[in-house]
């Protein structure tokens, strides 16, 4: 790589409406025609976008408090134009690239008020070829003119099969991501700027276009492994003679090498590696990561290099199309021959400010890790994140299912929309397809159930191109070693022609009536693997007055401030996401028997709630191993202050659930089957260890002060075994389990009552078993 120029930082950005562009005598093209226009300029700042940097001037209050959302709907139809100005001395024999690796969203781009490109999708990268004649000897100015959305999306047709949700239908053709036209888990931001990255880059003579090191094969035994080394080069009008590649990689006193020879611009290494160092996701074993070299040499020198770090290792989905009441069916990831039991959380985007996430994405990834997932789905309704997310997850050894960003929604087929997806497809495919983490690449979020409920079983999902044809065939070119699964929940052939809907195919998504968690819809659930399922939880007292003013705090009925963090992108009680927060206040009173009188008890029981839902959840799907085979609970941290589903609010604020779930993933974990008819529960010892453990436990009935079973039990590897059974005889107990694996004590504790609980009782014996403060 040449001469890098780093074009980050402060930025001049002017704001107007589409009524003041409009009226302009002239297009603008550059900061001096954006200082004469009239317009509003300030500084802005790059990656960043233009809301934060209107705070940071103190322009307009902080978004997120109050009703201050509904403000940002005025700003939808803003124009933004950034310019810069930079030095470069520039040769004319030269080739120069300018680099932004985020827009938001469509965009002119414009060098020394020369137009160079219009871009039209947030979600990949833009590289502009410049021959060195085109810059000129000291000052130059790139200058970058996005468009509202709201403007764009006018300019298309919109056939009836095409269907969002209510807010999101602008986004159908425009590659922005989802989440930001309102969700309910996220308010309405259309959020613009230039929020990655941008530079420019000297063209190297030579290097390389595509690297990409995987695992061909791997021995049952796992002594010995087979490599692929695909690359394609770039040498200009260099003779392919005299030119080879090489490859090196080591980890600890593991190394392999290979060169060949090159006879045209792409090739392949295969590798041959006797005891191989193996990547295993996190519960399975080490994350050896090999440090790789591939070089571009002639003559002994080096023309190109690319480094990079590989995991050695294989994984496979199994599945079936179809499930029953009797369990007949799988899907369940195969990693290195072995059955991997998922225990994983929903990612989605870490902040409503695209630009804001990549900063979140360590001490939210530390949460994962802290909870022992060893799986993130990162959702369709968000973004591709920062490199950063897939190299920490490669450390961690946490298993990425990747969604391609499209979700709830039927989206457009044209020639033109298939050409951005087939684009972006392959944009991320290569980015991403070098990380030993990334397990699974998904078409869309319930794309495939918008065709079945949406059309009344008349349109089969599978005659979807956009799925079935063009991302599969990015993933068949691209990435043939790692499955691809066209939607999530994946409704293929068999299970149309067999109407099973969303409910008869083994993966699923758990939300239902989201009634009590120990309901006929979670209890009965067919699912072998629930990839998404959540429980609503209130934020501490402490979070909710950073986002909701201390008029609004209580009641939370007839309270637009709570309905606009629900989130809903109006204050009005009949929008579509409005009946999450009565929906959060009817959780507490299944579990209680009434409503809280103030926000401190309604925080309070709301997080107790959520907290034995998503511990039921979890626990019903561990002792069900190997007849279920893992859950992807939604989902870890807020990305905005929000009533949500999250175990952690956006302030980094745990919510009891945090605790209760961490308790509930350990690798050796003790925990109670429901009652059967005669008011015997099971006790189950579940080992997600590849080896058998001895433990030691005691179970406490807190309520009468007694031990109602102790023993020493060995628990077979990767099992889920029945330890013992304990009989209630009627009480209504409050089991406390306490057990010792490899020198370590753990505890889980379970309840026996039938809702609804006496809230006292219950907060009096959690706090005596040391569950709750």
């Amino acid at each position: 790589m040449g001469a890098i120029l780093d074009l980050n930082g402060k930025w001049e950005l002017g704001i107007c409406t589409d009524e003041q562009y409009r009226s302009l005598s002239e297009e603008i093209t550059g900061a001096d025609a954006l200082k004469q226009s009239g317009i509003l300029v300030i500084d802005g700042t790059v990656p960043g976008n233009y809301e934060l940097d209107l705070e940071r001037n103190k322009l307009i209050p902080d978004p997120f408090m109050g009703k201050n959302l509904l403000l940002e709907h005025e700003r939808e139809m803003n124009h933004l134009f950034y310019g810069k100005k930079f030095e470069i001395q520039p040769e004319e024999d030269k080739v120069y690239m300018l680099e932004f690796d985020g827009i938001d969203t469509v965009a002119e781009i414009y060098l020394n008020g020369k137009k160079l490109l219009k871009v039209d999708n947030m979600l990949i990268g833009h590289t502009i070829q410049l021959a060195g004649k085109e810059l000129m000897r000291g000052c130059n100015e790139v200058f970058v003119h996005i468009i509202p959305i709201a403007v764009e999306a006018r300019n298309y047709d919109y056939p009836l099969l095409t269907c969002a949700q209510k807010f999101g239908a602008d986004g159908l053709y425009i590659r922005k991501a989802p989440y930001m036209f309102g969700w309910d888990i996220f308010p309405r931001m259309l959020a613009g700027g230039i929020w990655k990255d941008v530079r420019l880059v000297e063209k190297p003579e030579a290097g390389f276009r595509q690297s990409y090191l995987f695992t061909r094969s791997l021995a049952e035994d796992y002594s010995s492994c087979r490599l692929e080394y695909f690359y394609e080069i770039e040498i200009g009008s260099l003779p392919y003679m005299g030119f080879s590649v090489e490859i090196e990689g080591t980890c600890g006193d593991s190394r392999f090498f290979q060169k060949a020879d090159i006879w045209s611009k792409s090739g392949r290494l295969e590798i041959g590696l006797e005891s191989p160092r193996l990547w295993w996701p996190r519960r399975s074993g080490e994350q050896n990561l090999y440090e790789v070299e591939a070089r571009l040499v002639k003559d002994g020198k080096i023309y190109g290099s690319k480094k990079f770090r590989a995991g050695i290792r294989t994984v496979f989905l199994e599945r079936t199309s179809l499930t029953d009441e009797k369990g007949n069916g799988e899907f369940c990831f195969i990693v290195n021959h072995k059955k991997t039991f998922i225990l994983g959380t929903n990612w989605v985007p870490l902040d409503s400010f695209p630009s804001r996430g990549k900063e979140r994405i360590k001490p939210s990834l530390d949460l994962v890790a802290d909870l022992n997932c060893n799986m993130i789905r990162a959702w369709g309704g968000g973004y591709y994140d920062d490199d950063v997310l897939y190299d920490l997850c490669d450390e961690l050894g946490i298993l990425v299912w990747q969604d391609f960003m499209q979700a709830c929604a039927r989206y457009p087929e044209t020639p033109e929309f298939l050409g951005k997806m087939e684009e972006e497809a392959v944009f991320q495919i290569r980015r991403l397809r070098q990380h030993p983490c990334l397990a699974l690449w998904s078409g869309d979020n319930e794309n495939d159930q918008g065709f079945w409920y949406g059309t009344g079983g008349r349109v089969d999902p599978n005659t979807n191109r956009n799925t079935r044809c063009v991302i599969r065939q990015a993933v068949r070119m691209n990435d043939y070693v790692r499955d691809y699964l066209p939607s999530s929940p994946y409704i293929d052939e068999a299970a149309f022609e067999n109407k099973a809907g969303d409910t008869m195919i083994p993966e699923q998504h758990l939300w239902g009536p989201r009634d009590y968690y120990k309901g006929d819809f979670y209890r009965n659930a067919t699912a072998h693997f629930a990839s998404e399922t959540g429980y609503h939880g209130c934020p501490s007292v402490e979070s909710v007055r950073k986002f909701i003013t201390e008029e609004a705090l209580w009641p939370y009925t007839d309270n637009g401030e709570w309905l606009l963090h629900a989130s809903n992108p109006t204050d009005k009680p009949d929008e579509p996401y409005a009946y999450r927060i009565e929906l959060m206040a009817e959780q507490i009173r299944v579990l209680f028997g009434g409503d809280a009188e103030n926000l401190e008890e309604f925080s309070r029981l709301s997080q107790i709630s959520q907290a034995e839902a998503k511990k039921y959840f979890i626990e019903r799907f561990r002792i069900g191993k190997w007849r279920r085979t893992g859950i992807i609970w939604w989902n870890v941290i807020d990305g905005c202050p929000q009533f949500s589903d999250a175990v952690v609010d956006y302030y980094f604020d745990k919510k009891l659930a945090y605790g209760y779930i961490r308790r509930a993933q350990e690798m050796v974990a003790l925990m109670c089957d429901e009652p059967d008819e005669n008011a015997c529960v099971r006790l189950m010892g579940i080992n997600d260890y590849s080896a058998a453990k001895r433990v030691h436990y005691r179970v406490s009935d807190v309520t009468a002060d007694r031990v109602v079973s102790e023993a020493d039990v060995l628990l077979p590897a990767d099992s889920s075994i029945e330890i013992g059974l304990l009989d209630t005889n009627g009480r209504t107990a409050f089991y406390e389990m306490e057990w010792t694996v490899d020198g370590r004590s753990c505890r889980n504790h379970y309840v026996t009552w039938a809702v609804p609980f006496n809230k006292e009782a219950y907060i009096k014996y959690a706090q005596k078993a040391g569950i709750i403060k």
